[in-house]
């Protein structure tokens, strides 16, 4: 049930926001172009988390993130615009607004292109790969030294598999 629905119109008439809580969660739906009236960024609030879809005209999830005290936190996800099937396009990893943890970009056939590592904002790590026909790493170049023991947990254990 919806309840202190409130719609917003700007000066310009091509904005207006939606806003409203649907349960424990705030919805806000940010509308562009008054002749389309289409939803760019579609917003979510629960528990202090807010999770940010960003679509194109024609309705396609373009975008996918969240925010916790207005800080990027989690996965990031973008998706390739021509498909409608959510092909992922890249990842990245953040926490409390930084790059933190694995960043991978995909080419179209879903074969990893780029594949890196940030500690606290601070590239460390790239993994390499045979051929692009592969997504198995055939080895690890490492980037920032200094930066090694304030990688996350996980990406920390997977490095010391490859040494």
């Amino acid at each position: 049930m919806r309840e202190k629905h409130k719609i917003s119109n700007y000066p310009s008439k091509n904005i207006k926001t939606e806003t409203y809580k649907l349960g424990d969660t705030f919805v806000t739906k940010n509308y562009y172009d008054a002749k389309d009236a289409y939803v760019k960024e579609l917003i979510n609030e629960e528990n202090g988390i807010k999770e940010v879809k960003h679509f194109t005209v024609k309705g396609v999830l373009s975008k996918l993130e969240y925010f916790v005290e207005d800080k990027r936190q989690g996965q990031e996800i973008r998706y390739f615009i021509p498909k409608a099937d959510k092909s992922i396009k890249s990842t990245k990893m953040y926490d409390n607004g930084k790059l933190h943890g694995e960043n991978i970009i995909y080419n179209e056939n879903a074969q990893i292109i780029k594949h890196e590592v940030y500690a606290l904002g601070k590239p460390v790590l790239k993994y390499l790969r045979k051929d692009i026909d592969s997504n198995d790493i055939t080895s690890v170049e490492i980037i920032n030294k200094e930066d090694v023991d304030k990688l996350p947990k996980t990406e920390y254990e997977k490095l010391q598999s490859y040494i």
